[in-house]
């Protein structure tokens, strides 16, 4: 004796399934690599040095002034592989198969950005 196959049934929740992972399948082979986030955390880190700090600290008259000046002159001829440098050593990064997580310690805190789709957004942690 068989049991009645109700093939109406079966359709959608098959058809949900292949779209599920079609979906993570397309998450997983566009995560962003570590190298990725490098150099992105660096332009972002290298564009706010530039923009935030070294007009502040090139009004003050100090003897790190020029020192300031130096490393900001530097900055903007695009040296920003010490910053990737820096993000490289003190980056974590775990492959949860979807998504990255990265997790960026830094003096003052901890950074935590998540990598999806080819994108990395920074996660609010307060």
């Amino acid at each position: 004796m068989t049991l009645p196959h109700n093939s109406r049934l079966s359709v959608p929740w098959l058809a949900s399934a292949g779209v599920l992972a079609l979906v993570a399948g397309l998450a997983a082979l566009t995560n962003p690599t570590p190298a990725d986030y490098q150099e992105r955390a660096a332009t972002e880190i290298n564009g706010f040095l530039l923009t935030q700090v070294c007009p502040h600290l090139r009004q003050q008259s100090t003897t790190m002034s020029l020192l300031v000046m130096e490393a900001c002159e530097e900055l903007e001829m695009g040296s920003a592989s010490e910053i990737e440098r820096y993000i490289a050593y003190h980056t974590r990064y775990y492959n949860l198969g979807v998504a990255t997580l990265f997790v960026t310690e830094l003096p003052m805190q901890a950074v935590w950005s998540l990598g999806v789709f080819g994108h990395i957004l920074p996660l609010p942690l307060s």
